[in-house]
């Protein structure tokens, strides 16, 4: 029995041993692969897509990123938020790491819907409401009156007085609801100065909306009156979807 007692206790000592080899084993390794992801690992290149204002040296240049950087410990948050705040016209940003040296940077751009007037001049804007530049005639897009931007900056959310805040709501759920039906590009103006409708002059017809409401359904509605064959080609007139919920009358102009 004694010898069985000295015996265990030298096979007791190397389990000890055997797992504290075991752990260092373990960051040893671990210590060797970040070294190789820190020392191999750096960005080489950088391909932009996606982008169509900006050109792929803009966007790289906002995104901070250098050639030479570690590409495991890029931010891809950080890199994203860079390159919104600077480009005001960048509305989303994907980072992906091509390893072992390559970084790919997709963009979507915002489209400029609209512009509102503002102390300063007038002001582009996206159909959310995102301030974009200053408008200088270049570009054409829906004229929109009855708001007035306050304190307007690139790449900031348009502001208005508290009394036209909801007007600036309706506004913005009708440009979505109108750009994502594609009508947006035959649109000219929106007059949001009436207190109980706003119009929207599409091609020849005016359209009358109410303020509030389905944008979404009172696009599609007026869609399904200009298109169901009822209206003589040619013929300009208002499309009025304030008189009878669920319908749209057409008025001629003489």
């Amino acid at each position: 029995m004694a010898r069985q007692r000295r015996h265990s206790r030298p096979s007791r000592r190397r389990g000890r041993f055997g797992g504290l080899y075991k752990v260092l084993s373990v960051l040893l390794i671990a210590a060797a692969v970040i070294t190789a992801c820190v020392v191999f690992f750096r960005v080489n290149g950088i391909q932009v897509e996606g982008n169509v204002r900006y050109t792929p040296e803009e966007i790289i240049a906002a995104s901070g990123i250098q050639i030479g950087d570690n590409l495991i410990a890029l931010s891809r948050g950080r890199i994203s938020t860079g390159i919104r705040a600077q480009l005001p016209y960048v509305e989303r940003v994907s980072i992906q790491r091509a390893y072992p040296d390559k970084l790919v940077i997709r963009v979507t751009e915002r489209v400029a819907s609209a512009s509102v007037d503002s102390a300063e001049g007038r002001w582009l804007i996206s159909s959310q409401g995102k301030l974009l530049e200053k408008d200088n005639g270049s570009v054409r897009t829906v004229q929109i009156t009855g708001l007035t931007a306050v304190g307007p900056y690139a790449g900031g959310t348009l502001q208005v007085e508290e009394e036209e805040q909801p007007t600036l709501d309706y506004v913005k759920e009708l440009l979505t609801a109108v750009e994502s039906h594609g009508m947006l590009e035959q649109c000219s103006r929106l007059e949001c100065d009436s207190a109980t409708s706003m119009t929207l002059h599409y091609g020849i017809y005016r359209i009358k909306l109410p303020r509030g409401g389905d944008y979404d359904y009172c696009v599609r509605l007026a869609q399904a009156a200009l298109s169901s064959g009822k209206i003589q080609e040619g013929q300009s007139g208002l499309l009025d979807l304030t008189v009878t919920p669920n319908r749209a009358r057409f008025i001629p102009d003489h």
